[in-house]
């Protein structure tokens, strides 16, 4: 395995040393060990959660609440969304009639119906 993937730092080649820096960050159970596979599976924290809003069309509505000419781009920087998917909650937003678009794409802004 050492030989396969170089870690910088590791002079050995049976990997014994990644093996214990692995297990000394982390528990024995992040091993799942079949017959041809050794599968490590790396736990991670829970994704940050926003001012508490978990639903991203919330996320949305705050954000334009916030600033009503806000774009797609910034609004995806703010949130940590992709900008596929902040146009396609926008979209679900606008269908729901939740949101209406007032002016041009350029210059316009963003009113929440309520």
């Amino acid at each position: 395995m050492a030989r396969m993937i170089p870690i910088r730092g590791c002079k050995e080649c049976s990997a014994i040393g990644v093996k214990n820096r692995i297990l000394k960050a982390y528990d024995k159970n992040i091993f799942q060990i079949t017959d041809h596979f050794i599968k490590v599976v790396f736990p991670f924290a829970k994704a940050i959660n926003h001012s508490g809003i978990e639903n991203g069309t919330e996320r949305i509505l705050v954000a334009l609440a916030g600033k009503p000419t806000i774009t797609i781009k910034e609004m995806s920087e703010q949130l940590g969304f992709s900008v596929r998917k902040a146009n396609r909650l926008m979209k679900e937003l606008r269908e729901n009639g939740k949101i209406t678009r007032i002016g041009s794409d350029r210059k316009g802004s963003w009113k929440i119906n309520e």
